[in-house]
């Protein structure tokens, strides 16, 4: 009789789940390491950056390959303090116009305010102290500076700082590329 009841009642819950219709909640774009990239991610991502869908990808999938490598490093840990700080400065950046939709959602933008940071932190502990600008030749006779040479200095200060933010930036892409390049990275949906 019990057997009956059960029966009956999966046979009713079975019934009712076919008048249900599926609704898709998100979709998965890729697959990185067999962990996988959400649409919503990639959505938060363009919004937050302004981009395409497949350049906030491509940034969703470098993002997570610095992430977890980032995070086995000690010196990366975050404390709440930095974490509200980024995640405010997130929150900012929509209401300014980018997407005030995404700034409704605040755990997933949340997590990836803690995923920059804590790659930020990656980047400032590892490549930061390699950055090595040799100061060019400079002039040092009349008309070489203004009378008293502050221009001049000030002019060579923003160089040396151009340069070694584009040091900084090519050993950044370098590590992206090792990631990738070690990385498995399967495409699921071509759709734009």
């Amino acid at each position: 009789m019990r057997s009956n009841v059960v029966c009956a009642l999966g046979l009713t819950l079975l019934g009712v789940c076919g008048i249900v219709r599926a609704q898709v909640v998100d979709r998965i774009l890729a697959v990185v390491d067999d962990r996988p990239v959400l649409l919503s991610e990639v959505r938060l991502a363009q919004s937050v950056t302004g981009v395409s869908r497949a350049q906030a990808l491509e940034a969703a999938i470098d993002e997570r390959l610095m992430f977890a490598q980032a995070v086995r490093l000690s010196q990366t840990a975050t404390t709440p303090a930095e974490e509200e700080a980024a995640f405010q400065s997130l929150v900012e950046r929509l209401e300014e116009g980018v997407s005030a939709a995404a700034a409704n959602d605040r755990a997933a933008l949340r997590a990836m305010a803690r995923r920059q940071l804590t790659i930020l932190k990656y980047v400032d502990f590892r490549f930061r102290p390699l950055v090595r600008i040799d100061p060019p030749a400079r002039g040092s006779g009349p008309g070489s500076a203004d009378t008293d040479g502050r221009a001049a200095v000030g002019a060579a200060e923003r160089l040396d700082q151009r340069a070694a933010a584009e040091d900084l930036d090519a050993r950044i892409e370098q590590w992206v590329a090792e990631l990738r390049a070690s990385a498995r990275i399967r495409y699921t949906d071509t759709e734009p």
